[in-house]
């Protein structure tokens, strides 16, 4: 299945891409939304191969949203392959495993946080601003009182 652009409003301009990974479509399309709403740009993945493809040959994104029990495990192969590209990429494990049953390497990597999805979606925002800051990515802009 190819990429998917969320069907959402126009981001600002030269808004940060957030690529998703994740095959559970409920949760693709409500990651995607998330993202969306905070001003980025989502792109979702539901298989492993295309992204692995995107990440060889298309620009990088700014934030990378993994979900960690993808079908066939591919999860740790996925998330060592995008920090053997992009070592500095900030990655957001967004799935249903806590963090402490995780392996040591996404456990003590400080380019990397766990949320639950059982948390709701305000921790996940939270988990994606911190990302985008890490990223050097600050806030959308808000719009003045006088172009409201």
């Amino acid at each position: 299945m190819a990429r998917e652009q969320t069907d959402l409003p126009e981001p600002v301009a030269a808004a940060a891409a957030v690529w998703i990974v994740e095959d559970e479509p409920a949760a693709a399309a409500l990651a995607a939304d998330l993202c969306a709403l905070n001003g980025t740009l989502a792109y979702v993945y539901r298989d492993a191969q295309l992204f692995l493809d995107a990440l060889r040959s298309e620009s990088r994104p700014a934030v990378l949203v993994l979900d960690w029990r993808l079908e066939r495990g591919l999860s740790a192969p996925l998330f060592m392959a995008a920090r053997h590209r992009e070592p500095a990429l900030p990655v957001v494990f967004w799935t249903g495993t806590a963090a402490h049953a995780l392996p040591q390497m996404i456990q003590q990597d400080p380019r990397a946080r766990v949320v639950d999805k059982a948390d709701g979606t305000a921790a996940f925002e939270s988990a994606l601003r911190w990302a985008l800051d890490q990223a050097g990515i600050g806030p959308p802009a808000r719009p003045s009182k006088a172009q409201r």
